[in-house]
Formats: structure tokens, sequence, C-alpha cells
């Protein structure tokens, strides 16, 4: 690529800072308490040489710091991830004083390796056990973590790539504020993109620390995006840090997989929240080249206190959609939410057809033709479900029988194996209509009711009778109904007093398929009813309104049940994809 004009110049001039940049950084590496370098016996450098940040002045730090709330500690945080970007430094600041414990007796702070070191054949992550010196204080190496660590090979001393690593440097001075007590294990890792080695770096930290001990992940996210691009990013992987394990990492957009690795190492097998405290890019900061900016996404995790449910409408994989999965593969309709999926507890949707082996009808048909409803998926689908997280399924609504009990048999076959589990079954037996989940020890009883197959009253009748059985053994109820007209933005009133009837019986929430577009959202004795949540997969595209739907979040408290909603909007493509809306 040849560069011309004030492109060549503007090169030349960050070469040329850059070069003194590693120049000043590497001098203040070297400089002594007294900010001259001193001449040590080797035997006595470790003890009396300090690491220092550029960014060392007290002024810098008074303005940020002052307009800062005080808030009270929660000592419940295990873990944290924060931007290494000094241009957001009251991003940094905030997410500090959020998690600040002067309890806290060591730190291990995790970042990515910035400059591709060399590392030694069998290392992973390089440490320092130099101390540094900050406009607050020194902050001290944690030696006896450092020394468990480094007596694995995967784990070497190198002060200088320490000392240079912008990762580990920005976020010193904040430390020592934030936490003034604390002791410091710094960590530098490998970019590479097998995580074994770091889940098995994270797990021996998790071993070998004790309760006063935290994990901070300095780590950026989007880079060179469009604002509207990272924001689409970051919705992805904060829906992944909400349910942090290594198999969902490749679908995180950041600069540090490893560290994450290594962070989801550190937490394996602990129940927490991710609690979301900021997220920007660095035009809300410069206000410069909004389409090229760096997304921070900051916040922490700590002792889980809630469950995560997602629920989705309809699910249609026939017709434009199996052609569309058919060239581009399963994966290819899910690739814009995937992320998104992946960061709940759980999902739940209604599957509108069933997984069976025949020939598809409708996938040649126009509409109007008989067989153009008469719907068949790929049994694949079923893994693909899975994989997604989508791992609850209503089976009742009025395509599960389109290739008759055959084709239940087969859907409930395909999903047996997949190991995706469901409700809603029609068949009459009113324990097949209901599952129970028990999830961090939260019992959730969901029940299925279809308006279109028997009798709608019958059905009514045994569902209400489900909903106060399982009412009486568990701590939540959740009724998913296929019911109302299609195309209709609002329900009738049989359908509301049907609703109000589920609520009556000892339902905490009503959720709502098959009008084909999103209905209004209703609170009723203090619980919650969203009549219909539109479409998630299908190949409606003539209005708008049927390219729309919604996914509602369900936040279940574990100490009171009590749930919180959030609601997120998707739109449907004509390629066959689900995507967030803008």
């Amino acid at each position: 690529m040849i560069l011309k004009g004030k492109t060549k110049i503007i090169f030349f001039i960050v070469a040329i800072a850059t070069v003194i940049f590693m120049t000043v950084a590497g001098f203040l590496f070297w400089r002594g308490g007294d900010n001259r370098f001193q001449a040590l016996r080797p035997e006595t450098k470790t003890e009396q040489t300090f690491l220092q940040s550029p960014f060392n002045d007290k002024e810098t730090y008074d303005d940020i710091f002052s307009g800062l709330p005080k808030l009270e500690v929660n000592p419940e945080i295990k873990a944290g991830i924060v931007s290494h970007h000094f241009l957001a430094k009251e991003l940094i600041a905030r997410f500090y004083n959020n998690i600040a414990d002067q309890n806290i007796k060591t730190i291990f702070l995790v970042s990515p390796d910035h400059f591709n070191n060399f590392f030694k054949p069998g290392a992973i992550a390089y440490t320092s056990a130099l101390s540094w010196k900050t406009p607050f204080g020194n902050i001290y190496a944690d030696k006896n973590y450092i020394d468990s660590l480094t007596n694995n090979e995967n784990v070497q001393i190198s002060d200088s790539i320490i000392g240079l690593e912008h990762g580990i440097y920005i976020e010193i001075p904040f430390i020592k504020y934030f936490f003034s007590q604390a002791k410091l294990v710094p960590l530098v890792v490998k970019n590479v993109f097998k995580y074994d080695d770091f889940l098995a770096l994270g797990k021996k930290i998790n071993e070998i620390s004790g309760d006063r001990a935290i994990m901070i992940v300095s780590s950026d996210f989007s880079h060179n995006a469009t604002i509207e691009q990272a924001n689409k990013n970051d919705k992805t992987s904060i829906g992944i840090l909400n349910n942090l394990t290594s198999e969902k990492l490749d679908n995180i957009t950041n600069d540090c997989l490893a560290c994450l690795a290594t962070l989801s190492g550190f937490l394996d097998k602990q129940q927490n929240n991710f609690n979301l405290i900021d997220n920007k890019n660095s035009f809300d900061f410069s206000g410069m080249d909004q389409n090229n900016v760096t997304s921070y996404v900051s916040g922490c995790w700590a002792k889980k206190d809630f469950v995560q449910i997602l629920f989705l409408g309809d699910l249609m994989f026939d017709r434009t959609i199996r052609q569309a999965a058919q060239k581009n593969g399963n994966d290819f309709i899910f690739d814009k939410v995937a992320g998104w999926l992946a960061g709940n507890d759980l999902v739940v949707a209604n599957l509108e057809g069933p997984l069976t082996m025949n020939n598809s009808t409708a996938i040649y048909s126009t509409p109007g033709e008989e067989t153009n409803c008469i719907f068949t998926f790929d049994p694949s689908l079923a893994k693909t479900l899975f994989e997604k997280n989508i791992r609850l399924i209503n089976l009742g609504n009025n395509h599960i029988l389109n290739f008759g009990q055959r084709g239940l048999e087969s859907t409930e076959k395909y999903l047996q194996e997949a190991g995706v589990e469901y409700f809603g079954v029609p068949s009459g037996n009113t324990q097949a209509d209901s599952v129970v989940k028990e999830i961090s020890g939260v019992k959730i009883g969901f029940v299925g009711f279809n308006q279109f197959v028997g009798s709608p009253v019958k059905n009514a009748s045994t569902t209400l009778v489900e909903i106060a059985r399982l009412k009486k053994q568990n701590d939540v109820v959740i009724v998913y109904v296929h019911w109302g007209t299609e195309y209709v933005v609002a329900p009738s009133d049989y359908i509301k007093n049907l609703a109000h009837s589920f609520i009556d019986a000892g339902a905490d929430l009503v959720i709502g398929a098959h009008p084909h577009v999103i209905q209004t959202i209703e609170e009723y004795n203090g619980k919650r009813i969203y009549y219909s949540l539109g479409n998630f997969v299908f190949d409606q595209y003539f209005n708008q309104a049927v390219r729309q739907g919604l996914g509602v979040v369900a936040d279940i408290d574990l100490k009171t049940k009590k749930i919180n909603f959030k609601e997120i909007k998707f739109y449907l493509q004509t390629n066959g994809q689900t995507v967030l809306s803008k």
C-alpha cells in the first residue's frame, strides 16, 4: 500500500512518537524511588527498584477522584474487567470506586501482551516481583503467590515486559488509591487462542488465593469499529460475560480472550452474576472519529443473586429459512445473536413445527398454497438449539402435529438426544404439559397452554389445575402459551381474561406466542403478562410488524424470588438471519 501526502506525514509522526514513548517508558521503568536510577548490588536490586507508570502525577487524578460518590462496599465481588486506555480514565475510576474494598489483600491483574513479546518455551504468562511507585504510596508484589505461580514453568519472571505493558501500568495508581492495603500479582498473558492452559492457570490462582483476593482483567473490546458496530459487538460480549464459560469465548470481541479464559478458570464452579458498570467508547471521551472507535466494557462478578432466563417467540426453520441453512449452515441463522443467547442461564422458545426426516413440502411452495404452512425441520437443528443455549422448548402450538403423532414422537426423540428439554406436548396428559427446572437453587415450573389442539376450554381447565399443582411445589411458575389472532397487535378480551385466570391460579409470569407480531404488555395483580413476543426465526417479511420480535429477560432474585424484566427487540433479515434491532 502506498502512503501519500498527509497520510505519510501522520504515519511518520506516529512512528516517532511511539519510539519516544517507549524510550521514556523504559527510562521510567528503571527510575528509583528518588526518580533516579540507583546502582544497586544484584542481590538487593529487586528489593529497592520500583516500577512506575508514566501517568504518575497526583494532580492528574485529583479531579477524577474528587467527584466520585461514596459507595457501600460489596464484599461478595470476586473479579472485574476494565479498560486500560487512559483516555477513559473517568470510566476506570468509576469501576474501581464500585469495587473498592480496603479488606482485599491481593489483586491478580491480568493483561494482554500488546507488544507480542517472545515467550520462552512452555511460558504462557509473565509476572514480576518488583514493587510499584504511585502518587498514593507504593504497591508491593505478593511474592508468596508469585513464587507459587512461577514454580510452574508456564509463568515466568520478566520485569521489563511487566513494566512496559500499559495494560498493567495504567491500572496501578487506581489500584493503590482504591485498594490501599492490597498487594499485587501482575500477569501479562500470551496472545493465543487455545484456552486450556489459561483455564488451568485461572483455576490454579483460585486454588492458592484466599477469600480476600480478587482478579481484575485489563481489557478493551471492539477496535477500529464504527460506533454502530461496536455497540452490536458489545451487546453480544456483555451477554456472554453474564454467563462466562470457555465454550463461549470466541463470540466475544475484545483484545484478550486468553485473559478471559484465565478469568473463567478463576471463577470456575462459582455462582456469580456479572454487574455492568459502564459501556462506552473512545468517541464518548474524545469526540473524534466516530467511525474508528475502541469500546470499553467495565463491570464486576459478584456472588450470584439472580437467575437469568431469556424468553423468545416463534422458531420456524422451513421454507426460505431451510434454504438459508442448507446454503450457509445452521449456525448462520443465529450468527448475529449467538453471543447474546449464550449469556443466559436458560433460553426458552416456541418450536413452530416438528423435527423429522420427511422432505419439506413447504420449501418450494407459494403463499396461499395448502403446503405452504405444513412445516418440518431438519433434525440437525436440535443440536444447533442446544449449542445456541436454547435448551427448553415449548411444543404446544398449531404446527407441531403437521406430520401427525409420528412427527411429534420424532421431535421428542431428536430433542432428547441433543439434550434439549421441552414441555407443552399436546397429549392430554397434564404431567406432559409441564417441566420443572432447578437453577442455582430456584425451582421453576414451566406450563404450556395451546389454544389450537383439542378443546380450548378443556385445555384451559387442565392448565389451571397444573399451575396450582406446580405452585405448591416450586418457587416460580411460568406459563408459555400459544393463543390469539395472527397479525393483530392487541389481545382480545377472551385472551386477556384467560391470562388473568392463569395469574389468579398462581402463575408468576405469562409469555405468549402465535400472533407473529409483538402485542401489548400488562401488569396484573403484580405479575407480568407478555401477550405475544412475535417472531424470532421466521421468513415473514411482508411488513415491519412481522419482522420485529421481542426477547424478554427475566431475572429471578435468589432470595425473594421477585422477577425483574428487560426487553430486547430483534429484527428478521431477508437472508434468514435474526439480528438485534438498532
